[in-house]
């Protein structure tokens, strides 16, 4: 064999003739069972989220006894007062109290009002006190006056009445009565 030849024979294997076959390799194979895994994951994981984000129905059944709570509001009065052209000043006492006669308190706090209701003539003047303090009085109202449930508690009130007969403008006699009412709510929580 002569040096030409040999170098067409040595020429041979790079040109050479024949199948060519597909080389796999090992990315092709790791490229499937990645994505395999994945999917696996992914699926276990929703299957999981779905227990932990699930929401729990359940039924819970709640018994009670609800009551009404009791205001007391006592209102303790003297008898009526009469005033004439020589009795010409009265007082009328009563008190409010937040307990009962069996001293059970008031379950809830309450605030009130006192109203005089009458038709007066300017000769009669009514003026009303809590112990000897003169509450303002708008049109024969007071404002509200609240009162706890926590501790027991008596007001005294007195109203002042006075008559002076200069001041009338009738010739007769005048026969009034006076009505003290007191309005009572419950104080919002």
């Amino acid at each position: 064999m002569n040096k030409k030849e040999n170098a067409k024979y040595m020429d041979v294997p790079i040109i050479q003739k024949g199948k060519i076959y597909k080389n796999e390799s090992k990315d092709g194979k790791n490229g499937k069972l990645l994505t395999a895994t994945l999917v696996i994951i992914i699926v276990i994981l929703l299957m999981f989220c779905g227990y932990s984000m699930a929401k729990i129905i359940g039924e819970v059944i709640i018994r009670g006894q609800a009551q009404i709570a009791e205001p007391i509001l006592v209102i303790e009065n003297n008898p009526s007062i009469d005033i004439t052209e020589t009795k010409k000043y009265g007082e009328y006492c009563f008190k409010v109290k937040n307990y009962n006669e069996e001293n059970k308190l008031s379950e809830t706090d309450l605030k009130y009002y006192i109203e005089i209701l009458s038709n007066l003539d300017d000769s009669i003047n009514i003026e009303l006190y809590q112990n000897e303090n003169k509450i303002n009085l708008i049109d024969n109202k007071t404002e509200y006056i609240k009162i706890s449930k926590d501790k027991k508690e008596e007001r005294n009130y007195k109203i002042k009445i006075t008559y002076d007969k200069n001041k009338t403008n009738t010739i007769n006699d005048i026969m009034e009565k006076i009505q003290v009412r007191v309005h009572t709510e419950q104080e919002k929580a």
